[in-house]
């Protein structure tokens, strides 16, 4: 985070310093450098040091049920991170296309071709975040189970199929609720292109920790102990539901 910042912050001056010395097209790259390297470590602080959380009563099918909403800033923090990518890409291109002779292939031509393209593809998921397909997700208890809407999936696993809740790391802190084999699993990978996040390869639900504005350590005692308390799912829906979260008593 700290180099990210450094980079960034060396960026700018970068930047005018083209100006300078007649190049003034660099300042436009150089600050979209600066700004991804900035967000990226805003993102990288507000995942590592998170505070607070976003639970909160929800209907569901008119019936109760509490909420747990992924967290708003990583999700957009990640989409607009995108969207300058396919900035750089797309000016790239476009002045890949400006320096071509009239009448010449040569290899800006290709390069602009190269560079559009990438950026056309980045430029996607944005398109994609507009037209509602792409979303921040959310974790939905009901009455009936678990409800899962990641932001480029959809799943439900009713209580009943749920083996045990475990903590695992990969890379990053998950959360994984593990089904039997034979569970009646309802899933649907909305969006195929960008697998931003994507479905287990076996019935769970598995929750990225990194993902959610909850602290994934009371996501993880949150969801263990309606799992294994059947009789306390009563209280799913309820205001319970938020004190037991803020009080962090799990028994």
């Amino acid at each position: 985070m700290v180099l990210a910042v450094l980079l960034g912050v060396v960026s700018i001056p970068i930047g005018f310093g083209f100006v300078a010395i007649g190049k003034p097209g660099g300042l436009k790259y150089a600050l979209l450098f600066a700004a991804i390297l900035l967000l990226t470590a805003v993102l990288g602080y507000r995942t590592k040091f998170r505070h607070g959380g976003d639970i909160r009563t929800v209907r569901v099918d008119g019936k109760p049920g509490t909420e747990v909403r992924y967290s708003v800033f990583a999700f957009w923090a990640q989409v607009v991170l995108i969207a300058l990518l396919a900035a750089v890409f797309l000016l790239a291109a476009f002045d890949f296309y400006l320096s071509i002779p009239r009448g010449d292939v040569t290899a800006p031509q290709a390069a602009a071709i190269v560079f559009g393209l990438i950026g056309l593809g980045l430029a996607s998921l944005p398109v994609l975040v507009a037209a509602g397909r792409l979303r921040r997700g959310k974790l939905v208890l009901s009455q009936e189970g678990i409800h899962q809407r990641g932001w480029a999936f959809s799943s439900f696993l009713p209580w009943e199929s749920f083996a045990g809740v475990k903590a695992v790391y990969n890379g990053r802190p998950y959360v994984l609720v593990i089904a039997y084999s034979n569970a009646p699993w309802e899933r649907r990978q909305i969006v195929k292109f960008w697998k931003v996040d994507k479905l287990p390869p076996a019935p769970m639900i598995e929750v990225n920790c990194l993902s959610m504005a909850i602290d994934p350590n009371l996501l993880y005692w949150l969801l263990k102990f309606y799992v294994e308390n059947p009789a306390a799912r009563a209280e799913l829906g309820t205001e319970a539901v938020i004190q037991r979260a803020q009080s962090g008593v799990f028994s």
